[in-house]
């Protein structure tokens, strides 16, 4: 009988648990729009800038630098996955993070992201963070290219600006 009475305890709150639903945007509050606040600059520290700089100097007409861009701005969750739990699961590990740069044509064709690592890399975190983005990147075949704070900038950005000449 206790069995019984389980089983019947345990069917319905299965049954009457609230669905999963798509979340939902709330109106802000005053005290909300006021914990807001203009950053100094879009660049954390002189590399970022540096290497900003560098790509912006040795680009070619029609091409464009893009700086902090969303990772969920340049990649998407695959439209053939239609299980809307797990697209929110996978949307969510990309929409907070960015790569330091994008290269894009004036058509806003993306032709490779930048990654610019310095000593906030080094941690297990960062590189577990660095290795999703290399994985998510080469499986939508899209080019990432690393770079290490210390780097000749120009040379760098000369040699990538190169390769889509042909572009």
């Amino acid at each position: 009988m206790i069995i019984l009475v389980c089983g019947l305890l345990v069917t319905g709150f299965f049954l009457r648990r609230p669905k999963w639903q798509d979340p939902k945007s709330t109106k802000a509050d005053q005290a909300s729009l006021f914990a807001y606040e203009a950053r100094q600059s879009l660049f954390i520290n002189r590399s970022e800038l540096a290497l900003f700089a560098a790509l912006n100097r040795h680009k070619r007409d029609g091409f464009h630098v893009m700086a902090k861009v969303r990772l969920e701005d340049i990649l998407q969750v695959r439209g053939n996955l239609k299980d809307k739990r797990l697209r929110w699961q996978y949307r969510g590990r990309i929409k907070s993070r960015h790569v330091d740069f994008v290269l894009c044509d004036n058509a806003g064709r993306f032709l490779c992201a930048v990654e610019l690592d310095g000593s906030s890399h080094k941690g297990d975190e960062a590189q577990m963070v660095d290795e999703f983005k290399d994985a998510i990147f080469k499986n939508a075949g899209m080019l990432l290219v690393r770079i290490n704070t210390g780097d000749d900038f120009s040379q760098f950005a000369r040699s990538i600006w190169k390769q889509f000449l042909q572009y």
